[in-house]
């Protein structure tokens, strides 16, 4: 289904342009990495990751469009990854006031932030490929979520299906987050992953408290803590302090999630926008592997510029 999205999109895409109607829009990237393991068998790590998103999209009525976005990923110094550049995301959007649906090759993420799954840092790879639903009626929001997830992601390149749901009940200004996400086979000896989460503004801050379930027998349960603070509108500062034992949160190649598995430990960063289309954000990670006890530092200093 996926495939034949892709194969009309670019059918369509003389007539879109004879039209005028394909909208452009662009996100680049350019980040800096440092890790330092503090151990003597483990070699530290410093890079650069360059990236570029570059997504169209074709109104086909007030309420549907075709999209697709290309992406391309480089790095240089200790290189963690190849190269990689590909037409990763594509497919049909309906979206009323109330809702909206995605079929396609696309990013989802399950849970608060993001932690039990989030492919939305990925490029040229690593997406879903199926249906994405939103709706929010009331004080009650709804997200289902389902397909099969790209092979590149697991390290027997096989793909996996993927079912996530999440319901949301907000009662003033907290809001109460049922997640719950199936991904079969995984080396996490888990399926099931379910998470509840609880957050809420004070002032000019928001706090967040989430814990994670897997159907795992051992190292099921994470649990993270966290606080966001806006000083002015233009800035952010945002500190998590969390336990994610390795089968608490999903994992392929490397966590799905939002973060590491197997780590103990805080998580500082702070963004600031130049101006609305460009923005530096610096984040520093302080955490120790659950197994082994051995210390990780990780210093990212990361530049976006949108077009």
């Amino acid at each position: 289904m996926t495939y034949l999205l892709l194969l009309i999109f670019l059918l369509s895409l003389p007539n879109i342009v004879q039209a005028q109607q394909l909208i452009m829009e662009g996100k680049t990237t350019v980040k800096y990495e440092s890790r330092q393991y503090k151990h003597p068998n483990l070699a530290d790590v410093d890079f650069v990751e360059r990236t570029i998103r570059l997504t169209g999209t074709a109104p086909l009525s007030a309420q549907t469009s075709l999209f697709l976005r290309l992406g391309h990923q480089s790095y240089s110094g200790d290189a963690v990854d190849s190269a990689k550049t590909a037409i990763d995301q594509y497919g049909l959007r309906w979206k009323n006031a109330r809702t909206t649906v995605t079929i396609g090759s696309q990013e989802t993420y399950i849970g608060a932030s993001g932690a039990i799954f989030d492919n939305s840092l990925n490029v040229g790879e690593g997406m879903l490929h199926g249906i994405d639903i939103r709706d929010k009626r009331g004080r009650n929001a709804y997200h289902l979520s389902g397909g099969r997830l790209d092979s590149a992601l697991f390290d027997d390149n096989q793909s996996r299906s993927f079912l996530g749901m999440e319901w949301a009940r907000y009662s003033g200004n907290i809001r109460l987050l049922v997640s719950y996400l199936r991904i079969p086979d995984l080396p996490t000896q888990a399926d099931d992953f379910t998470g509840f989460s609880i957050s809420s503004p004070i002032g000019k801050a928001e706090w967040l408290t989430e814990v994670i379930h897997s159907s795992a027998p051992t190292e099921n349960q994470a649990i993270l803590l966290g606080m966001k603070y806006y000083p002015t509108k233009q800035q952010t500062i945002k500190l998590i302090i969390g336990k994610l034992p390795d089968n608490s949160v999903p994992k392929g190649k490397s966590s799905l999630g939002g973060y590491d598995n197997g780590i103990r430990g805080f998580q500082l960063s702070a963004m600031h926008a130049l101006t609305p289309s460009n923005r530096i954000a610096v984040k520093y990670s302080h955490v120790k592997t659950i197994t082994g006890n051995i210390p990780i530092r990780k210093t990212e200093i990361e530049y976006t510029q949108l077009f």
